[in-house]
Order: structure tokens, then sequence, then C-alpha cells
């Protein structure tokens, strides 16, 4: 179950690379804390050291300077042998699946248990435990080129879960494969986290996967945090441009500018953006706020979206009337806890 304990700490973590041009630092400073249990999702366009930091959480990468603390063990502190131990305990998922194709779907899901030693027939009645809870029993003897591209991801998956970790990095897993077997892949990391209680930390580009299955997000460019929470929360009350840049890609609430331009020729006005989230998504506030201070509210768009079962809505509306009585009404929904934005004053 998911909960406040913190199992991942990572504080001012650094990573540069040498270059002719000098030092490129990939990752700069970044803080994270990700708590047990958690779907934690880290998003930011390319070059922004998302790849860079999800190495560096098994150490595939060497940070150039910071701690990552797993369960209040710093891996940067590991000899080698305990570093491979402790790695036992991560399973990671990649984008191009990394299977080895020689081997059977089976073989493929023992292998990282014939690393760590274990016997041929524990690893073998593990790997048909997890082979059947990724739906892949009557594909067990298959090769990976007799496999789709969502099939050879849950052999990933798999594969990933062969150690019994503690934790899932999943480094843009669904990148590859078609909207379909995206929505298969995040349910059943959604049931895998439930079911084995896993804390996962998944890299992305896509604000749609984050919408899907996160329970927090994080922002980053340019190898820094620029805006971290609750995924409601973010969708709700965006701070930074490239933030509202990846939510428009899902939640498309703007109007077109030969819209703005026929309201501006029309007559002084104001619009504004309204989001809400939950129970009020269901209460008559527009009808309230009218009757109440006089004016009128035409809804020029209006949107109602699910993020993880909880309703979130959007309504742009175009308001006339007295300019104080406008005013009145915007601080209304503001108190009633809504996000409000003036969108242009026409």
């Amino acid at each position: 179950m998911k909960g406040d304990l913190t199992v991942i700490k990572i504080e001012n973590l650094r990573k540069s690379y040498q270059s002719t041009q000098g030092d490129i630092e990939a990752i700069s400073g970044l803080d994270l804390d990700i708590n047990t249990g958690e779907i934690f999702g880290i998003i930011g366009p390319s070059g922004a050291g998302k790849s860079t930091l999800i190495r560096m959480l098994n150490l595939l990468e060497k940070p150039t300077a910071g701690s990552i603390n797993i369960n209040d063990v710093d891996l940067t502190e590991l000899s080698s042998k305990d570093l491979r131990q402790a790695r036992q305990k991560i399973g990671m998922i990649f984008q191009h699946f990394n299977l080895l194709t020689s081997r059977t779907v089976r073989s493929n899901v023992t292998f990282p248990l014939e690393i760590a030693g274990v016997g041929k027939k524990q690893r073998e009645k593990r790997a048909d435990e997890l082979i059947e809870l990724v739906g892949l029993t009557d594909r067990a003897d298959h090769y990976p080129a007799q496999l789709s591209g969502g099939q050879k991801q849950r052999v990933g998956i798999a594969r990933a879960l062969a150690n019994e970790p503690d934790l899932l990095l999943s480094d843009e897993a669904t990148s590859s494969l078609d909207p379909e077997s995206t929505k298969s892949i995040l349910d059943l990391l959604g049931k895998i986290r439930e079911e084995m209680n896993l804390t996962i930390i998944l890299i992305t580009h896509e604000m749609g996967v984050i919408k899907e299955i996160c329970d927090k997000v994080a922002v980053i460019e340019e190898g820094k945090v620029i805006e971290e929470g609750k995924v409601l929360d973010i969708f709700a009350r965006p701070q930074k441009a490239l933030t509202k840049k990846f939510i428009s890609s899902v939640v498309d609430f703007d109007l077109p500018p030969k819209v703005i331009k026929l309201i501006k020729e029309k007559r002084p006005g104001q619009l504004i953006r309204v989001s809400f989230i939950g129970e009020k998504t269901h209460r008559p506030l527009i009808s309230y706020l009218v009757k109440q201070y006089n004016i009128d509210a035409n809804i020029l768009y209006g949107n109602i979206d699910e993020i993880q079962t909880v309703p979130f809505g959007t309504l742009i509306l175009d308001l006339e009337g007295n300019p104080e009585s406008i005013e009145k009404s915007i601080n209304f929904l503001i108190n009633e806890g809504l996000r409000v934005e003036v969108l242009e004053n026409v």
C-alpha cells in the first residue's frame, strides 16, 4: 500500500560528461523524495536528463556528486560486491526490451535468477509464476522474434520482477508501443504495484502515461526538477510553461485565436479558465455565480476527464457584466477552491 515512508531520497545529484567543448552537466543538483508504494513519474523533453537519472538510480551510471539513498542505504558508498547485491532488489524495464533473442520467454525470465545462483527448479517455478502474472503462459516456450512489442515488454516486466525487487525502474517502457499495448502495459504495472506493494519510478516524455498511472510527478528540464507534486495538483495548478505544454498534449483547453478575435470585436468582457477536481465537478457553481452576481457566463469550452478515476474538469468562460461584479464572481470561484486563470481581457 502507498504510504508516507520515504524509500528513495536523492540529494544534490549531479552528472557531468567531458567533451571537447568542456564539461556537459546532464543532471544538475537534483533533489527528490519518493515514498514507498508510489508510482512516481518523471517527465521531461529529450535531453532533459531523464534516462541519465534513471540509470543512476541503480548506478549503471555513476554520479559525479550527490547521494542516492534507497531504504536508508547510500548506493554511492557501497563496495562493488554490496552494490551487486543491492541491484538485485532494483528491477529495470527498458524501452527496447533488451531480451536475449536466443532464449525463450521462460529462459529470459530465469536469466537474472541464474546470475543470482538460484537453483534450476526454484528459478523455473518463479519464472512460471511471473509469466502467468504478465499473461504469457501460452507463450512461455516462444522466442522474442515470435512476440509482439507488447508481449516482449511483458517478458521484460516478468524478468525485472524475478529477484522480487522492492523498486521497479521503467525507462520509457511504453514509448515503442501502440496505444492499445501501452494501455495494457500501464494496467499491468498498476496491478503489479497493488499486488506486490512495489515502488515504481517511471520515466516518460508522454503526459498521457503520467495521467493514466502515476501518483506523483516531477517535471525536469536541463537536469533540474522545475515542478513536482501530486498528479492531480499538477494538472489543476501547473506553474511552469513546460508543465503546461505537457498537460496541453492530453487536455487541450486553449481557444483558437479566431474565437478570441471574434470576442474582442464583439464587446468588452473577460475570458477565464476554470479548473475543478472531484466533487466540485458536480456542483452548480456557474449557475449560482450568474444569479448571485448578475453577470452572463458564456461557456466557450468544457471538458471533464479522469485522472486515476478522479474527475478533472475545465471550463473556459466568457464573462459579461459590470467589471466589479466580474471581479467578485472570480473571487467567489477562487474561494470555492477552484483554479481560475484570466486568459484575456477583451
